[in-house]
């Protein structure tokens, strides 16, 4: 048996639990709630404690296979057995997250032998976390599917020679961010971390980075002759999350899903402020150049047609492509230096015992952290969760929940963070994906 998480999919995983706990809910009889990765989820008052159990959190699409054997779906016609009683999946197997009795519930619990038609579910142990098993993909991410009026492709255009001036390991997009609720466990207590506001917008790259050179054809000739022609050069190369915009010269960029190259815009106002060797990463808020949200009632005091950058992550990446990674104290000051945007969504910064301190929060005071108290990671997710999560957003003229924060460990050669978005944004999140609404960051077509 061979268990494996698919790229792009690492917060959308399958999880094996042991129910531990159950809690009861306010004017429900038939239903009670526990905690997975701290986040409450709704299950029948009937499960049994103890046993192992499989968990998908919202915005997880499930395989269709396995819907169908498991009669999860709404429609029975689409499940193997019409006779037995439909779940409430639609078509698109997505998980969601939903709000019953004032209790958000996100994803759901399955029993595990859900699974008996693909493995023998004895050879299933907690903690195992997956998406896929033995080359069958049981669930991934779930992305809103594009209309495909609005997509500026057309299956009939030439493919261009273009010249690609990327050189490998020079150029790094920016790693997916963990869910720090399933890794609050790899805390350390001496850690300096790191806390930010979460903003909700689309990531951009920009890195001042070596690239090949597009060579006249008489370079080129001298090179083959053995000449020394200096055939890289360093310039500005910029990326959305996932597609590097500039990657091909004399290439005219298509304007994507927004209509503008909204990636572009901002590497122009910010380019002559990266030095060699520097990559950029930082998230792009309120409004695309032609008027459209980034994401959706997100305006962060934007007028329509503006839009603001803010710097999350600051690399420098040697010639050999070594890689290492500023301190969020020195981004600060950089950042101040030359004029970016950072320092006022940046939270804390300093060892875990100090934050605690900082704020007075007395069930901290009362654990043996000298004997490495057993839940002192659940303690700091309990207070992070308290102090900065299920607001509104601070930075936006229209009332919508904050997205919630980014932790971060500080390393010098690996950029270790972890996300924990409120509850109430997870919500308004499976809203969306029920109405169908284009996320910028995962519908961007791809200028090939």
């Amino acid at each position: 048996m061979k268990l494996t998480t698919e790229k792009g999919s690492a917060n959308y995983v399958c999880s094996v639990i042991r129910l531990q706990k159950t809690y009861p809910i306010e004017g429900a009889d038939k239903i009670v709630k526990t905690e997975v990765f701290g986040n409450d989820v709704i299950i029948s008052k009937d499960t049994v404690l103890g046993e192992l159990m499989i968990y998908f959190n919202s915005g997880t699409k499930l395989n269709s296979e396995f819907c169908k054997y498991n009669n999860l779906y709404s429609n029975k016609e689409n499940n193997i057995n019409p006779e037995a009683k439909p779940g409430y999946f639609s078509k698109t197997g997505r998980t969601k997250a939903i709000k019953l009795r004032n209790v958000i519930s996100d994803g759901i619990l399955l029993p595990i032998n859900t699974l008996s038609y693909l493995i023998d579910t004895k050879k299933l142990k907690e903690g195992d976390c997956f998406t896929t098993i033995d080359g069958n993909i049981l669930c991934e991410k779930y992305i809103v599917p594009e209309n495909k009026s609005n997509s500026n492709k057309s299956n009939n255009k030439k493919k261009e020679v273009k010249f690609d001036r990327i050189i490998d390991n020079q150029f790094q997009f920016h790693n997916d961010t963990s869910n720090l609720r399933k890794n609050i466990h790899k805390l350390n207590i001496n850690d300096i971390i790191s806390i930010h506001y979460k903003k909700h917008g689309t990531s951009f790259v920009a890195g001042n980075i070596l690239v090949k050179k597009d060579l006249k054809w008489y370079e080129k000739l001298a090179k083959k002759l053995g000449l020394n022609i200096v055939d890289q050069e360093y310039d500005v190369v910029y990326s959305s999350r996932k597609i590097i915009k500039n990657q091909y010269l004399n290439k005219t960029l298509d304007k994507s899903y927004y209509k503008s190259d909204i990636w572009g815009e901002a590497v122009e106002k910010i380019k002559h402020l990266i030095p060699k060797n520097w990559t950029i990463y930082g998230e792009i808020i309120g409004f695309t150049s032609s008027g459209s949200p980034i994401q959706g009632k997100y305006d962060y005091g934007c007028k329509v047609g503006e839009h603001k950058l803010y710097v999350y992550k600051i690399s420098i990446t040697n010639i050999d492509g070594e890689v290492i990674y500023l301190t969020d104290k020195q981004i600060e000051e950089y950042c101040e230096k030359v004029g970016l945007l950072y320092k006022d969504t940046f939270i804390y910064y300093g060892f875990i015992d100090e934050l605690f301190a900082d704020h007075n929060f007395i069930a901290w005071d009362i654990l043996d952290k000298e004997k490495e108290y057993d839940g002192w990671q659940e303690t700091l997710l309990a207070f992070l969760e308290f102090k900065y999560n299920e607001k509104n957003c601070y930075m936006c003229n229209n009332k919508v929940p904050e997205e919630g924060i980014v932790l971060r460990v500080e390393k010098l050669f690996e950029y270790e963070a972890y996300k924990l978005k409120s509850k109430r944004f997870l919500l308004m999140e499976s809203d969306l994906q029920e109405k169908e609404e284009i996320n910028i960051e995962d519908n961007q077509e791809i200028n090939d």
